[in-house]
């Protein structure tokens, strides 16, 4: 019988170690019969109606499940956080379906994420961080890419067509003239201003040019300030072809369940 440990089971064998402390089953039983997972980015509202409607028992997410960000685990929390309109439609939504809900964050990063975003940007080999203490955040993922020199606008366009973006945000305090050539790769959310430390890591290896997913003001300015301009893509797009790789790779580990993925769009658009 397949359960809920047994995909985390899977999941730290491919780590290499337990899940960290972020992760873990958040809403029902990890002792629980899985016939039918869903992997996603996140636990939305849309994304958790489509697992009811298609009849899934476990639902992977990627990301945290309520607000504020990580609420599962802290202790600061604001009163009343449980009965925001989105925690509280959420955990309806699970309750009404009877999902398990299990989240694998770092971990997936580790697995495939982090390389399938360096694979859609069409980068080669990185050039791997060394000399990081293991209690570094991320630190086994700092890697730089080297391309060939090109100008901060030309590399900007080739990101905007490998990934068939209308638009990008581009911080470029020297101008889209600039040359780079060494590539750092803060995706998901460490282009954000909370995550800036990761940004420091890829500095002091010499990159040149950051391809973040999510950025931010403050996430921007950090990196300009040192003459590293970052062009941004989006949480969801630079995640999501790792997500969808670990959905075909838990569907070949247990071939007697059946393994979906539910692709979130990012939420907002250009008018």
């Amino acid at each position: 019988m397949i359960t809920t440990e047994s995909i985390t089971s899977y999941i730290e064998g491919l780590t290499g170690h337990p899940l960290n402390r972020d992760e873990g089953v958040q809403h029902g039983s990890a002792q629980r019969e899985v016939r039918r997972v869903l992997v996603s980015w996140m636990a939305t509202a849309d994304a958790l109606s489509y697992a009811g409607k298609e009849g899934f028992d476990l639902f992977l997410a990627h990301e945290s499940l309520y607000y504020p960000y990580d609420a599962y685990i802290r202790q600061d929390n604001p009163p009343g956080w449980e009965n925001w309109r989105t925690n509280r439609q959420r955990r309806e939504l699970l309750e009404r379906h009877d999902l398990v809900l299990l989240r694998a964050h770092g971990s997936l990063d580790e697995i495939c994420i982090f390389d399938d975003f360096a694979a859609l940007l069409g980068l080669g080999s990185p050039v791997q961080a060394k000399g990081l203490p293991p209690t570094v955040p991320f630190g086994g993922l700092a890697k730089v890419y080297e391309i060939e020199p090109c100008p901060l606008a030309e590399l900007a366009a080739r990101v905007k067509q490998r990934l068939k973006m209308p638009a990008l945000r581009v911080s470029a305090s020297q101008g889209m003239g600039q040359v780079v050539r060494r590539v750092g790769l803060p995706w998901g959310g460490l282009g954000l201003f909370v995550n800036v430390g990761y940004q420091q890591q890829v500095i002091e290896l010499g990159c040149d040019v950051l391809i973040a997913g999510e950025g931010d003001d403050y996430g921007f300015r950090f990196s300009a300030e040192c003459g590293i301009p970052m062009i941004e893509t989006g949480h969801e797009i630079s995640e999501n072809p790792g997500l969808e790789h670990f959905s075909r790779m838990l569907q070949k580990h247990f071939p007697q369940i059946a393994v979906g993925f539910y692709e979130c769009q990012p939420s907002w658009e250009m008018a």
